[in-house]
């Protein structure tokens, strides 16, 4: 359990617990499923997180080219797996051992990483996640990217944004040493999720990591909610990033597929 003045990385409790409650604390375990070719230990200058499904959609179809290199995947599963119920008119009931995803880990070029984030990884991991990517990993720097609610937005008086709209938080080293165009996220606003918790460990180890929050109108996907990222592009990073020349026409697929997949789920 952590909190920083990043934002809170994981649940407070208030409260005592006492000896059974612990116990029905799932207890997790993460393991590193990693390429024959992959090296022990990866260099690079920038490591660039997506941590919700609009940056996901951005890094793939801004970034990510059609040759990427998959290096490695972080799983994990828990001691409280769903049980599954279908045998329970028998008297017995099967505890499956589910394991899933947590983080995927792609090569863009010998100086660019990307590292996607899985939706729904639970609060608790958040630190050790960032730990185990950062074991594999050696970067100069990180770009974490991230979407939240507008609503949850507070700003003074009657000003107004046109949303979307992006705001940033970065760590101690990389105010010091670079310049900023995306505006400051000021008090009270804060950050919290995984992006909360890389910021935190980056800046314990005094190294340089910009996040640039996305505040948009809702989760839905549209062409100016994904694209409100190419501020980035801007951004004066340990590596200039460029986008795909075919960004456009990739954005346009992933949104009818994610259209077409989500009918199907409803039909």
């Amino acid at each position: 359990m952590m909190a920083t003045f990043f934002g809170e990385i994981s649940p407070l409790s208030s409260r005592a617990v006492d000896d059974e409650e612990i116990e029905d604390q799932p207890i997790y375990n993460l393991t590193v499923d990693s390429k024959e070719d992959c090296p022990v230990k990866i260099d690079c200058k920038l490591l660039v997180f997506s941590v919700d499904e609009i940056s996901y959609a951005f890094v793939q179809c801004y970034l990510v080219p059609d040759n990427t290199r998959r290096l490695f995947s972080i799983n994990y599963s828990s001691n409280k797996d769903d049980v599954d119920y279908s045998l329970m008119y028998t008297g017995s009931k099967d505890q499956k051992s589910k394991v899933k995803n947590a983080a995927a880990v792609y090569s863009i070029d010998e100086n660019v990483i990307v590292c996607d984030i899985a939706p729904r990884v639970p609060a608790e991991l958040y630190t050790e996640l960032c730990d185990k990517l950062l074991d594999k990993v050696n970067c100069e720097e990180a770009l974490i990217l991230t979407s939240l609610p507008a609503a949850t937005f507070k700003s003074e008086g009657s000003q107004l944004f046109e949303k979307p709209f992006l705001k940033s938080v970065a760590t101690s080293k990389y105010l010091s040493i670079r310049s900023c165009s995306i505006p400051r996220l000021q008090a009270p606003n804060f950050l919290s999720n995984f992006a909360a918790a890389v910021l935190s460990v980056f800046e314990m180890k005094k190294k340089p990591a910009l996040c640039a929050i996305n505040y948009v109108d809702s989760y839905l996907f549209d062409f100016a909610v994904v694209q409100n990222f190419d501020a980035i592009f801007n951004e004066n990073l340990v590596v200039k990033l460029q986008a795909n020349s075919d960004a456009t026409s990739k954005l346009t697929k992933f949104m009818k597929q994610k259209v077409a997949a989500e009918t199907n789920l409803y039909t």
